[in-house]
């Protein structure tokens, strides 16, 4: 399939993915359409947030001063514009195929080895999870533009997981509820993981703390210093001085 027809499946997958979430594609298949589409996707973003900071209503921008510094806001303008693209590029070709790709593996192993749900491969997991991604690579653009932001938080999520749940229920051949039940069991663990992790970080640190105050910074001896300090000064006051 050539670019347009990848752009026509993006479109009739969003719309009607009972339909069109049955295409079969391997891992490197997957990728490859993903990375078709993120190149569209990126090419869209970067031109709307471009508009957006020459228009001066780009969402991330960097508040410049309110003196008159034509420098300074031509520098403002140009971090802007690096962090749309590097932004950009980080998130449609870094961050979220890594992130596909370990989700997919979650939802294996979860669906597949702990809960039997179902009995197909890893490629038909990663396909269903690229295909999930599509409403966040049609409607990134909006990011940029103030309000339109808004609509994209609300909206691609949900609208993903909708697609998500649809394809891995047709890519596995599963009941869509089972779909849901993997989703819903990788995300808790995930929580649980997350919340281990961070009460194990607030112990560690108050452990620290507690240190620090009962043994002084550093652990350092100032309790003994001070009773050093104490007895000789306490000695050298009771020594009589003989002519």
């Amino acid at each position: 399939m050539g670019f347009m027809d990848d752009l026509k499946f993006l479109w009739a997958t969003v719309w009607d993915p009972e339909r069109n979430v049955k295409r079969q594609l391997d891992f490197f298949g997957a990728l490859k359409l993903y990375y078709t589409l993120a190149f569209f996707a990126f090419v869209a973003y970067a031109v709307i947030g471009s508009i957006a900071v020459a228009l001066g209503t780009y969402a991330g921008a960097i508040a410049a001063p309110s003196f008159p510094a034509g420098v300074v806001e031509s520098f403002v303008s140009s971090v802007s514009y690096f962090y749309i693209i590097a932004g950009g590029i980080g998130f449609f070709f870094i961050a979220l195929p890594l992130g596909l790709a370990i989700d997919a593996l979650l939802y294996q192993i979860v669906a597949r080895f702990f809960l039997n749900i179902w009995k197909g491969s890893y490629d038909k997991t990663f396909a269903a999870a690229i295909m999930g991604s599509f409403p966040i690579l049609l409607l990134y653009w909006l990011t940029p533009v103030p309000f339109l932001n808004g609509i994209f938080i609300i909206i691609a999520p949900i609208w993903s997981l909708i697609v998500l749940v649809i394809a891995l229920s047709v890519q596995q051949k599963v009941k869509r509820l089972e779909a849901i039940l993997a989703l819903l069991l990788v995300e808790f663990l995930s929580v649980l993981v997350l919340l281990l992790v961070g009460l194990s970080l607030v112990s560690a640190i108050a452990y620290v703390v507690g240190g620090v105050t009962n043994q002084g910074v550093m652990s350092f001896p100032w309790q003994s210093i001070s009773s050093l300090v104490h007895g000789l000064v306490t000695n050298s006051t009771n020594t009589t001085v003989v002519p």
